[in-house]
């Protein structure tokens, strides 16, 4: 009985001797490419802590027709950055990083009484005033668009983009252990004149 243990402790120990000198010989060399990427991977990393989260209470007005639907909605809704459009210049003693477009999304809260229809109505005398699911769905887009509108317009959009360039420089520079400069091209908002048309 001593004697098989003996051998299958062997046994393993040279499977594993062979695994382990197998992995050195066949596993493909590391070059100077590989640490480069290595510290983009890092800065990408801690650009997707990058976020601004945001919850509000929005009115609801939309009119389908001669009908009419007043009410209230909960959205949530963070403002981002896409890591794969974040550009990075590491050839320098100075890391120089350019903040890409924010990307914003905007959902309606999953909480319990998070959209609330107060009234409806229809301007004709015999009409009929209830909405399908379909509609209301129509008019809360509408809404949501709306409410990222005013994301650009009140300045949080801008806020989240100054926030990012700062977080980001000041984290990078102690992981990094060099001096990191964060630019940002359109610092009220990349989609900023798209959304704020003048009037």
């Amino acid at each position: 009985m001593k004697s098989t243990l003996i051998k299958i402790i062997f046994i393993i120990v040279a499977v594993a001797t062979v695994g382990l000198l197998a992995y050195i010989f066949v596993s493909p060399e590391v070059d100077g490419a590989s640490m480069h990427e290595a510290t983009i991977n890092n800065v990408r990393t801690m650009a997707r802590l990058q976020s601004m989260e945001i919850y509000d209470e929005v009115p609801v007005k939309g009119s389908i027709g001669s009908r009419h639907l007043v009410g209230r909605l909960r959205v949530r809704g963070n403002v981002g950055f896409d890591i794969d459009k974040l550009n990075a210049d590491l050839s320098a003693d100075t890391v120089r990083l350019y903040l890409p477009a924010e990307v914003i999304d905007v959902y309606e809260s999953t909480d319990p009484g998070s959209y609330i229809v107060f009234d409806t109505w229809n301007d004709a005398l015999f009409g009929k005033s209830n909405f399908t699911t379909a509609e209301e769905n129509s008019i809360k887009a509408k809404v949501k668009a709306n409410w990222i509108k005013r994301l650009y317009a009140n300045g949080t959009v801008a806020r989240a983009r100054a926030e990012a360039t700062g977080n980001l420089q000041s984290m990078l520079s102690l992981t990094l252990g060099k001096p990191v400069v964060v630019s940002d091209s359109t610092p009220r908002g990349a989609r900023y004149k798209e959304i704020i048309k003048p009037s």
